[in-house]
C-alpha cells in the first residue's frame, strides 16, 4: 500500500486525527498497579531538560506542531510562561470554553480548539514557574486541574461522548506534558500525586503503542512525535512494565523518520517550513533522552540533527522565523538552533548566503545585508501544502515586501476559501484556472506530486540567478509552459523575467501579495511600496500590460488574518510571451528598461542616470548561442555591461 492509500485507510475527514480509537482502561490511575510498580517514583531515570529552563519558556523550548500554535495564540496569544500562568488562573480557559469548563464544546465545530485544550500544553508553564520560583500554589493549581480533567474526561469517554480525546497526537502530548509536570514538581509532590501520574501514563503508553506502535510506518510527523513520547515513559519510567517495549519501538519508529521523511538536503517531506522546528525538537529531546539515559541512540540522529541546524539558518527569514509558506506560522527559529548547537560538537559555519536545496525544491538567495528572497516552486500540493506553483517572497532591509498570504487556524474557513487557493500566491493564473482540489470546499485534498521544479541556480560574487520550470502538462497551465527566472544583483535590484511558452491566445493574471503596507501606482503601471523605504515595481514594457489592478487581499500574521495590498497585472498574449519585472529602491524614474526577445532567449537592458547600462541576457538553451544588444551568450544566464 502507497502511502497516499495508507493514510486514506487510517484517516477520514481531518488530516492528522486518526479514527481507530482504541479502547481506553480506565480507572483509578495507580489502582490496577503492583506495589512493585507502585514505588515508580524511586525508579525514574534523568530528566535531561532542566538546564534549559532558565533560558527558554516552554513553547520556546517545545515548538508546537501548527494546529496547536495557531490555537495558542489564538486563545492565549502568548508563549511566555508567566503570563499563561495568569491568564489561565484568571480564568480564560473558562471564558473560552464554559464554565464549568465543557471539554467537548468544540468537538464537531472546531476540532482543533478542543484537542488543544486535550492536549494540556500549558502544564509544563506552570510546573516550570514552580521550578523556578518554588512558589507551591503553582503546583497546586495544575494538580488540581490535571485531576479535574482526568475525572470528567474519563467519564465523556465511557459515555462515549468524546471521539478524538484519548488516541493520536493528544495521547503522546499528555505523557510529554505530564513528564514535565512529574519531574519539575518532584520535590513536592506526594506519594499519591506521583503514582496518579504514573498511572496515566502507563494507560496512555499502552495506548500509544497500540495506536503508533501497530501503524504502518510512514513519513508523517504525528508518527514521529508519538515516538518520542514512548521514549520519554520508556527512558524517564523505566519501572514500566513495557518499558522496553516503548523503547524498541520508539526506536524502530525514529529511524524510519531519520531515514526517509527527511531530503537528503535536511529538508522535510511534508513541505512545512512551520513545522520544521517542531520536528526538530523531536530528534533533538530524542537525542537528550537516549544519552541521559544510557539508551542506545537511533542510528543516523546526528547527521541529521546538523542538517536541521543548518537548513534552519539558511532558511530562517530575516527576523529569525521561518517563513510562512504552505501550513505554516512565523515559528522562532533561534531557540532551537541554540540548543541544537549545545549537543552538536561542531562550530556553526553558516555564512548566510544564497542556496538551493535541490532535493526539497527550494531556493534561497541572499545578499550580505539588504535582500532575502524565497522561491518555492511547489513540488507538491495538496495536504499541507498550498496551490502557488513557481512563487516567490522577497524581504529588503528587515521588512517583507512581497510575501506568501500564509496559513491560518485549520477550523477557520478561509483556510480553503483563500489561503490555500492558487490566488492567495505571487504566482501567474493563466486562462482564470486554479488548482483545483486546493480550490474546492475540502479541509484535506490528497497530496499531488507535480513536476514543478527549479532547474538552474547560479550564486556570483555580484549576483545570484534561479530559474523555475512548470511544464505545459500541468493541468492549470492550459498547455503554456511556463518559465520563472530571478536575479538578485546584490545590494542593487531584483529582476522577474516570466517566459511563455505558448500556442495560441491567452490570458495571464502576475499576482502579487505585499505585506501591510501603502501602494500607490504612478505613470498607470508601476507600483511603489512605501515602507521603510520605498520599493518600485517596474514593467519593462508598459505597453504589454493590458490592466494593473490593485485590490484588497489577506494575509495572516502571526495567525491572525489581516487585510493587505494585492496587486493584478492582466496581459493578454497571443503566442510566447516574454514578461519582465524591475523590484529596485532606485527612482523610478532614473531607470530605463528595454526589453529584446528572439526565438533563441531574451533580453533585459537596464540604464540609469549616472551608470551605464547593464545587460541581462537568458538563452532558452544551454549550448545554443543568444545575442542581444551586442551581447553574446550560451549560457542559461548571464550579465554583462
Amino acid at each position: 500500500m502507497d502511502k497516499r492509500s495508507f493514510l486514506k485507510t487510517i484517516l477520514t475527514g481531518t488530516m492528522g486525527y486518526a479514527l481507530c480509537h482504541k479502547a481506553y482502561p480506565f480507572g483509578q490511575p495507580g489502582a490496577h498497579l503492583s506495589q512493585r510498580q507502585l514505588t515508580l517514583h524511586d525508579q525514574t531515570g534523568t530528566f535531561p531538560f532542566v538546564q534549559f529552563l532558565e533560558q527558554f519558556n516552554i513553547g520556546e523550548f517545545i515548538p508546537k506542531d501548527q494546529g496547536g500554535k495557531f490555537i495558542q495564540m489564538e486563545i492565549l496569544k502568548t508563549e511566555e510562561d508567566a503570563l499563561i500562568v495568569e491568564k489561565i488562573q484568571n480564568g480564560i480557559l473558562q471564558f473560552v470554553y464554559g464554565d464549568p469548563i465543557d471539554w467537548i464544546r468544540f468537538e464537531k465545530q472546531e476540532l482543533e480548539k478542543s484537542v488543544w485544550l486535550a492536549r494540556l500544553y500549558f502544564l509544563p508553564s506552570f510546573a516550570r514557574i514552580y521550578y523556578l520560583t518554588k512558589e507551591k500554589h503553582y503546583l497546586d493549581y495544575a494538580f488540581s486541574f490535571t485531576r479535574l480533567w482526568y475525572r470528567e474526561n474519563s467519564q465523556l469517554a465511557q459515555e462515549g461522548k468524546t471521539r478524538y480525546n484519548w488516541t493520536d497526537m493528544q495521547i503522546a502530548w499528555r505523557c510529554i506534558h505530564l513528564s514535565w509536570l512529574y519531574f519539575l514538581g518532584e520535590d513536592q509532590l506526594s506519594r499519591n500525586d506521583k503514582e496518579f501520574i504514573a498511572g496515566i501514563l502507563q494507560n496512555h503508553s499502552s495506548v500509544l503503542l497500540e495506536h503508533f506502535g501497530e501503524q504502518k510506518l510512514n513519513e508523517f510527523n504525528h508518527q514521529a512525535h508519538g515516538a518520542l513520547a514512548m521514549l520519554y515513559v520508556g527512558a524517564l519510567f523505566p519501572g514500566m512494565p513495557h518499558a522496553g517495549e516503548l523503547l524498541s519501538t520508539a526506536q524502530r519508529i525514529l529511524e524510519h523518520h531519520i531515514r526517509h521523511a527527511f531530503y537528503p538536503d535536511g529538508g522535510n517531506m511534508e513541505q512545512m517550513f512551520g513545522y520544521y522546528p517542531f520536528e526538530a525538537h523531536i530528534f533533538r529531546d530524542a537525542y537528550l533522552l537516549c544519552t541521559a539515559n544510557n539508551i542506545a541512540l537511533p542510528a543516523g540522529i546526528e547527521p541529521l540533527l546538523y542538517k536541521m541546524r543548518d537548513y534552519l539558518l539558511m532558511v530562517k527569514q530575516p527576523d529569525d522565523t521561518m517563513p510562512v509558506v504552505n501550513d505554516s506560522y512565523e515559528m522562532p527559529v533561534t531557540p532551537i538552533v541554540a540548543t541544537l548547537s549545545t549537543l552538536l560538537s561542531q562550530p556553526i559555519s553558516q555564512k548566510n548566503r544564497s542556496k538551493l536545496f535541490a532535493e526539497t525544491q527550494i531556493g534561497i538567495v541572499r545578499d550580505d545585508a539588504d535582500w532575502y528572497l524565497l522561491a518555492n516552486p511547489a513540488k507538491s500540493i495538496g495536504a499541507h501544502m498550498h496551490a502557488g506553483r513557481l512563487a516567490f517572497n522577497f524581504w529588503y532591509k528587515g521588512s517583507p515586501l512581497l510575501r506568501d498570504s500564509g496559513c491560518c487556524n485549520y477550523d477557520d474557513p478561509l483556510l480553503v476559501s483563500w489561503y490555500r487557493t492558487t490566488k492567495a500566491h505571487n504566482t501567474v493564473i493563466i486562462d482564470g484556472k486554479s488548482d483545483a482540489a486546493t480550490s474546492a470546499d475540502i479541509l484535506w485534498t490528497a497530496k499531488r506530486e507535480t513536476d514543478n521544479k527549479i532547474v538552474d541556480f547560479e550564486q556570483q560574487h555580484d549576483y545570484t540567478f534561479l530559474r523555475m520550470h512548470s511544464p505545459a502538462s500541468e493541468e492549470v497551465n492550459g498547455s503554456v509552459e511556463w518559465y520563472r527566472s530571478l536575479v538578485l544583483v546584490h545590494q542593487k535590484y531584483l529582476v522577474l523575467y516570466d517566459y511563455f511558452k505558448a500556442a495560441g491566445s491567452h490570458d495571464y493574471e502576475i499576482l502579487f501579495h505585499f505585506d501591510r503596507t501603502d501602494v500607490s501606482v504612478s505613470r498607470e503601471k508601476i507600483l511603489t511600496l512605501h515602507n521603510k523605504e520605498a520599493m518600485h515595481c517596474i514593467p519593462a514594457d508598459l505597453t504589454l500590460v493590458d490592466n494593473l489592478q490593485i485590490t484588497e487581499g489577506l494575509i495572516a500574521v502571526k495567525g491572525k488574518t489581516e487585510r493587505a495590498p494585492m496587486a493584478t497585472y492582466t496581459i493578454k498574449a497571443d503566442g510566447d510571451l516574454h514578461s519582465f519585472m524591475l523590484f529596485t529602491p532606485q527612482d523610478e524614474q532614473e531607470v530605463m528598461l528595454q526589453k529584446f526577445t528572439s526565438d533563441k532567449g531574451a533580453a533585459l537592458q537596464l540604464k540609469t542616470k549616472h551608470q551605464q547600462a547593464v545587460h541581462l541576457l537568458f538563452a532558452n538553451e544551454k549550448g545554443v548561442p543568444f545575442s542581444a544588444f551586442g551581447k553574446q551568450t550560451d549560457k542559461p544566464f548571464e550579465i554583462t555591461q
